[in-house]
């Protein structure tokens, strides 16, 4: 059985999320999500698969259009991989950036297992607090706090959750 090339993965997987958060849009990170991807992070919903990473990254650059990160740093070892990332946006006419470390377990083939994105929320949520310019985008968004409004949201467009 051939060994696997890890080190290649690797870079891969940080290519992929550089180029995605220099430009984002829903399918960025494409490359290595599928149907079976796990994510957890803060002020997002927990779910699994490509269909909802879109639906959920659609709801933050509807708040945050602007959305952008740089990746730092980063290292890995066989599955494991940790993404140093700095987030910037403009939330409510107003400049915000904050740092994120995300773990990443990839499969052999360089699919994503699970995605686990761990940052203080507390600057970002402030930000769209005590912003009154991002309160409607925030409001339409149905990110958290306001996940419960989703329900709503998502009757009136006529769609259903992406619930696991």
């Amino acid at each position: 059985m051939p060994s696997t090339d890890w080190n290649a993965i690797h870079h891969r997987t940080v290519d992929i999320f550089r180029s995605g958060w220099q430009a984002p849009t829903p399918d960025a990170w494409d490359g290595f999500l599928d149907q079976h991807s796990q994510m957890v992070q803060p002020m997002l919903r927990d779910g699994i698969g490509a269909a909802f990473w879109h639906d959920e990254s659609a709801r933050a650059l509807g708040v945050m259009p602007d959305l952008r990160a740089e990746v730092l740093s980063w290292s890995g070892l066989e599955e494991q991989l940790f993404i140093h990332l700095r987030f910037h946006a403009t939330v409510g006419g107003r400049p915000l950036s904050w740092d994120a470390v995300d773990l990443l377990q990839l499969r052999t083939d360089g699919s994503l297992v699970r995605r686990d994105s761990f940052f203080d929320s507390v600057p970002v949520a402030r930000a769209l607090a005590t912003r009154p310019r991002a309160w409607w985008p925030w409001w339409r968004s149905g990110l958290w706090p306001l996940e419960g409004r989703r329900r709503i949201l998502d009757l009136i467009a006529g769609r259903r959750g992406h619930r696991p």
